[in-house]
């Protein structure tokens, strides 16, 4: 028994080493990354829950070469923010990202959890945001029956698991979710870049930001947003496609675009919405 405790013991730094000297290497690199002419329209991209701002990649050449892409990294949870973190934070880091970039106004694009993200810099920094285009995005969380069966019963072994092990516990939350935002009519290779891709977030980071969402309801707050928006969605998206129509609802200037696909068509249709971005911001900007 001794001998199982110290090898589990071993295996546990081993997990979290791996975790720590992964992300220390992201926390020293800046809170964004740009692509593109400086002296173009500037568009910034903020990813979802899991920070994978690698869903963008497909659409930033198309983007790049029309405007000046930002795109912005969330701030890792850690105990010297774990006071703060909230959505507020992340839109004040946002609006900070812009101030390090020498910019004053930008149009902000923001993926489901990024979304919100967005919506909180349009309400709290106003004067920083030109347009919003919101992507899979929601302005209160509405459990599926899958998914709350899932945050009952499957999250909180994820927690108990990420304690020692976050490594193992991040693939797992990955392999999970990822039943919830690819649908079952996608190609394989959507879940498969997926899992690949949100098992290397920070988990503690995610699990902060589960915090954040699981609870979220701005909808009295979202009607004072007055900037243009733009709503862009999956038509077949079954994890926030009612939520996106219900914050359309509440935009007072807004209209909305289906793409192909589920809760990730800047993945799986990557120049359709590029388009779709483009074709929104550049009014503005012309």
């Amino acid at each position: 028994m001794k001998r199982y405790a110290a090898l589990l013991a071993v295996l546990s730094f081993l997990d979290r080493r791996s975790q720590r000297l992964a992300h220390e290497t992201l926390q020293a690199v800046p809170r964004f990354s740009t692509y593109g002419d400086p002296q173009r329209p500037p568009v910034v991209l903020v990813p979802g829950l899991d920070g994978c701002a690698s869903f963008y990649a497909e659409a930033l050449p198309a983007l790049a070469a029309e405007f000046y892409v930002i795109v912005y990294h969330l701030p890792l949870a850690n105990a010297g923010n774990a006071a703060d973190y909230s959505f507020s934070y992340l839109a004040s880091g946002l609006a900070r990202a812009l101030d390090a970039a020498g910019i004053e106004r930008a149009a902000i694009v923001g993926e489901s959890f990024g979304g919100v993200v967005a919506m909180h810099a349009a309400l709290e920094h106003p004067d920083r945001v030109k347009r919003l285009v919101l992507l899979s995005s929601l302005a209160k969380t509405e459990l599926t029956p899958s998914v709350a069966l899932k945050k009952t019963f499957a999250l909180p072994v994820v927690r108990l698991i990420g304690a020692a092990f976050p490594c193992v516990a991040q693939l797992l939350f990955a392999v999970v979710h990822s039943y919830d935002v690819v649908e079952a009519s996608e190609p394989h290779w959507v879940r498969s870049f997926f899992v690949k891709e949100a098992a290397f977030a920070h988990h503690a980071s995610v699990m902060r930001r589960l915090d954040l969402v699981i609870p979220l309801d701005i909808t009295g707050r979202v009607p004072n947003i007055t900037h243009p928006a733009r709503l862009v969605y999956g038509a077949d998206d079954t994890f926030t496609g009612a939520t996106t129509a219900a914050l359309l609802a509440l935009l007072p200037n807004a209209d909305a675009v289906p793409l192909p696909g589920g809760h990730l068509p800047h993945l799986t249709s990557p120049r359709a919405f590029a388009a779709a971005v483009a074709d929104f911001v550049r009014p503005a900007d012309a």
